[in-house]
């Protein structure tokens, strides 16, 4: 059994995985980098140059998951794809939308990099696509392998849809995570895991972070809370930059209890289109997926759809919250464009509610917060609203992981790289806990024979 590490570049932001198993390919996500353009955006697919790739596994629908599909589906045509309802729906969502943009941008001549898909690439990877759902068992047939590889779909607790896989193969079974979080958010529940497993192929996102570790959503969300509501009483409005899938679906159900429970004035939300259309395909799954509150709909927040003209009129909305992407305000975004008139307002605040890279330029507000400057198109720019940073995250935290990864008690654990030195920082506590058990930090490129408990025994 082999694993090949493809995300492009050092960083490892994205994700795109290769399992050979027996003779069956498999790529577990195929992700771009939302940090990089063009090609260096992409898997290198060309390290599978000779190995067959006979199913595409999507975890979840971020585009640091399913960015690269079309591309590598362009690639290998008679590869099926697998993954949850809710994912595809939401993945089609993303992809339409990267294809359109990425096009208009090129062909208007604002970008050199040609678009890597069309619109009609996404639109035919329909009649390609299998559902599972979570609880399921299916078959995996490859062209190399006499032999079906059975695969279940366990709940991984990330956003809606998200899903992680269990493969069993000559009495070895393979668990790979996807992306997770253990513990319950505030509109999904938290993840299921398989009581063993041989071999984990794990992510360690957050595994770096101590202050994850020591902060809880509840705690949180009463520090926001606070904070909102000092800001409203000043008459100042919030921008707070976010991503459209997940975060912001989970921090608009945070606003409305908030208003709900009296804890926050009952400022009018403007929440980003995409944002909104992804709360809706929430709606629409929500008998079937793992909701902590089944019967609750996202129409029921009555918020008010933020557009492009609006940028240049927020005076005439009064006092309001404008939830928007992008979350590391990228240059030219919403976030972005509406930080530029935040900054000057010592009454208003600009809240952070999820992860910034380190070059993004709400990485950079954030550093400079009240009394710093940052740049817009080049310009020194004075701070002189409050900058505040809330820890919401849909990743299991270390302790988390530990706990999990030691309660299946794999003889082999493969750590795919998060932020920072996190799965180094993992490494060591599984050491400590688990000093029988075998783990890997795979290099970009490199085959990885995975051997698991039988072969070692």
């Amino acid at each position: 059994m082999e694993l090949i590490v493809l995300a492009p570049g050092e960083g490892r932001i994205s994700t795109c995985l290769y399992l050979n198993i027996e003779g069956t390919g498999i790529l577990l996500d195929c992700g771009l980098d939302p940090m990089r353009c063009g090609d260096e955006a992409l898997p290198d697919f060309d390290q599978l140059h000779g190995w067959p790739v006979d199913w595409i596994l999507l975890s979840h629908a971020h585009m640091d998951q399913v960015g690269a599909l079309p591309v590598a589906a362009r690639r290998w045509p008679t590869a099926g794809i697998l993954c949850s309802h809710a994912t595809w729906d939401l993945a089609r969502l993303q992809l339409m939308r990267h294809a359109s943009l990425t096009s208009d941008t090129f062909y208007a001549g604002n970008s050199e990099h040609y678009p890597p898909f069309e619109v009609s690439e996404v639109q035919e990877l329909e009649a390609r696509v299998n559902f599972i759902s979570r609880g399921e068992r299916v078959l995996l047939e490859g062209g190399y392998n006499p032999q079906k590889v059975p695969v279940a779909a366990w709940d991984a607790g990330h956003i809606m849809g998200s899903l992680g896989f269990r493969f069993e193969c000559d009495e070895q079974s393979v668990f790979y995570t996807g992306h997770t979080c253990a513990r319950p958010q505030s509109v999904i529940q938290g993840a299921v895991y398989p009581s063993e497993a041989d071999i984990v192929i794990s992510e360690s996102t957050i595994a770096w972070s101590d202050k994850h570790i020591a902060m809880t959503r509840r705690d949180e969300i009463e520090r926001m809370a606070e904070a909102i509501a000092e800001v409203a009483t000043l008459g100042g409005s919030i921008l707070m930059p976010a991503f459209n899938m997940g975060r912001a679906q989970e921090i608009l159900y945070v606003l409305h209890h908030l208003k709900r429970k009296g804890r926050i004035p009952p400022l009018p939300v403007f929440l980003g289109r995409s944002a909104w259309e992804i709360a809706r395909l929430y709606d629409f799954h929500a008998q079937e997926d793992r909701r902590l509150l089944p019967d609750f709909l996202f129409e029921e927040t009555l918020v008010d759809v933020f557009d492009n003209e609006m940028v240049n009129h927020l005076d005439s909305h009064g006092q309001a919250i404008y939830l928007v992407p992008s979350g590391m305000m990228r240059e030219g975004s919403h976030s972005w464009l509406l930080a530029k008139r935040f900054v000057s307002q010592s009454l208003s605040g600009i809240f952070f509610v999820g992860h910034a890279s380190e070059q993004s330029p709400a990485k950079s507000l954030y550093r400079a917060s009240r009394g710093g400057c940052i740049e817009f198109d080049g310009e020194p720019t004075p701070v002189h609203c409050r900058v505040e940073r809330f820890l919401f995250n849909s990743h299991s935290n270390r302790h988390e992981l530990v706990e999990t990864l030691a309660r299946i008690a794999p003889a082999e654990i493969v750590l795919l790289n998060g932020r920072k030195d996190s799965a180094e920082v993992l490494a060591t506590t599984l050491g400590e806990v688990l000093p029988e058990t075998k783990v890997l930090i795979p290099q970009i490129g490199e085959i990885q024979e995975l051997i698991g408990r039988t072969n070692q025994e």
